[in-house]
């Protein structure tokens, strides 16, 4: 690939930063604010789809390595079909939820500092998303949570503010592990750079080199960040008690990106770093397993029984969460490719249901399941549009869900994963009970509570006005119908992007150099068969 273009995938971290510093410029003047702000985010997204048409398959990588130091000694930024497809996501998804303010946030906290601490929010999960090393993650990591602890503060309530201390108090504990696991790795393999350590990771397996006893401690301890960075078990009890208390807009970028960052971390390191096959494999996957069952089953138990909405919705995600990490257990192309497609629709889904319940809210006054209704009658196209996103969720077909839970759901038997698969399963039919509790009661049931604001419309003759909050959550069910409609050509992307994680050669050399990787082994070729027919599966 041609140098200039690899150069140009910055532009996914500057064109975001320079929107953060503009919209402080012209802090005040909102609507140029609004102007300057879309105009970032749109020129984001077709930087990242002009990358993603450029790779000339999904294992092939674009890298830029800053300052001319060649990798692993300097920042090496890369774009591939790993993080290709969840950059373009953020992108879509980031779109969305600034639109959908505009109808729904408090002008007061418009006018303050929402608009550069949303741009700084999208700076560092792009850049968390490109990043080749594990210090600049760690970086990226805190522009990321920085940015999120004033957000989750906006409007300075006392509900938010109690949930905000606990909230920061967990993220920096988390941070600060992250720094002490990485200036460990870095103590004991001398690097951090992705394919350096892959590399180790390979001449390990073969016998070439040890690994210092304490390497596993180690990666427990970037494990448990990560695990709470995704909302896993059983790190996951802040998320419910603060994605109620914030702006909606704001809880569905919070949702969409955030436990993604952390997901996504635990693909790209684990499989083929620190639960390398051969190396941590048999050490790990236990307890990863473990966290996944019990992630899908006992958020989503608490999902079905919750009463409002927000947290409804949020107890989901978690539960959802469990799925990427089973695909991710299975240790296996398919496992992972699934993975991969799943967290995309879902990053899509999620983030729309949660800016659904924003204009729900709008239409009634509340998300209380028990003191609303009838907004089937209100808002019909919300209604569609909300049942869209909800079947979406829950897999069935021809939905964007079903490809990536066949994907792992296939991958979990051939893995002879029974239990889990199970889990899989039933959690997504609870899903399923929960969304049609939410569907009958609040849309299909007759409008209840006197003080709703539902009731004062219809008195009034007058009804919010949400056409920002529309268009966004268009984007977003759209663009899920779209990639369940064509996800043929996205899972062949996806399996290849995936194929070598588990025995990185493509990746590693092309980072490091075609003479990087230690020896040729049988584990690559063995790879590459099992994508070759994961794909042949996608064209049946």
């Amino acid at each position: 690939m041609e140098s200039s273009v690899n150069n140009l995938i910055v532009l996914l971290v500057i064109i975001p930063m320079v929107a953060a510093i503009a919209t402080v410029a012209l802090r005040g003047y909102v609507k140029l604010q609004r102007l300057a702000g879309c105009a970032a985010l749109i020129a984001s997204l077709g930087a990242a789809l002009y990358f993603i048409m450029a790779l000339p398959s999904g294992d092939a990588v674009l890298l830029t390595n800053l300052g001319g130091w060649p990798a692993p000694f300097g920042i090496t930024v890369v774009f591939d079909g790993l993080s290709g497809p969840l950059l373009v996501v953020t992108q879509l998804v980031a779109l969305a939820c600034y639109m959908h303010a505009f109808s729904v946030l408090n002008p007061r906290h418009e006018r303050g500092w929402f608009h550069p601490l949303f741009h700084l929010l999208i700076m560092g999960v792009n850049f968390s998303f490109l990043t080749g090393d594990l210090f600049n993650l760690f970086v990226a990591f805190e522009i990321m949570l920085l940015s999120s602890y004033a957000l989750l503060c906006l409007g300075s309530t006392q509900k938010q503010m109690t949930h905000a201390y606990k909230y920061v108090i967990l993220n920096l504990v988390g941070s600060t592990l992250f720094v002490l696991g990485a200036g460990l790795v870095y103590g004991m393999v001398g690097t951090l750079n992705y394919a350096d350590l892959a590399r180790i990771m390979a001449e390990v397996r073969l016998g070439e080199r040890e690994l210092p006893a304490a390497f596993q401690i180690v990666s427990i301890m970037l494990l448990l960040v990560f695990g709470l960075k995704a909302a896993i078990f059983p790190l996951w009890f802040w998320l419910p008690d603060t994605y109620h208390t914030m702006p909606t807009s704001i809880t569905a970028l919070f949702a969409a990106l955030l436990s993604k960052v952390g997901v996504y971390a635990i693909l790209r390191l684990y499989p083929s770093i620190f639960a390398a096959p051969g190396v941590g494999e048999h050490f790990f996957v236990p307890i990863i397993a473990v966290a996944a069952g019990a992630t899908m089953l006992i958020a989503i138990l608490g999902a079905v029984g919750s009463s409002e909405i927000r947290r409804l919705l949020s107890l989901v995600l978690i539960s959802h969460v469990g799925f990427l990490i089973f695909g991710i257990v299975l240790m296996s192309p398919r496992g992972h490719a699934g993975t991969l497609f799943y967290m995309v629709q879902e990053m899509l889904v999620i983030s729309a249901l949660f800016l659904c319940c924003g204009m729900i809210e709008k239409h009634t006054g509340s998300d209380k399941l028990e003191a609303i209704g009838g907004v089937l009658k209100r808002a019909p196209w919300l209604a569609v549009l909300f049942f869209i996103g909800a079947m979406a969720l829950v897999g069935i077909p021809p939905l964007s869900g079903f490809h990536g839970k066949v994907l792992m759901i296939w991958a979990g038997f051939e893995a002879g994963r029974w239990v889990l698969t199970g889990c899989l399963v039933l959690a997504a039919v609870l899903t399923l009970v929960a969304m049609l509790r939410v569907w009958s009661r609040a849309f299909w049931s007759p409008s209840r509570g006197a003080h709703a604001a539902l009731e004062r419309g219809a008195v009034l003759g007058t009804k919010p006005r949400l056409g920002w909050a529309f268009a966004g959550v268009v984007l977003l069910i759209g663009s899920s119908v779209g990639l369940g409609l064509g996800a043929e050509p996205v899972i062949q992307f996806t399996s290849a992007a995936t194929s070598s994680l588990t025995a990185p050669k493509t990746y590693v050399t092309a980072v490091l150099g075609a003479d990087a990787w230690p020896v040729e082994d049988t584990m690559h070729a063995e790879v590459d068969e099992e994508a070759g027919l994961i794909e042949e599966v996608a064209l049946r």
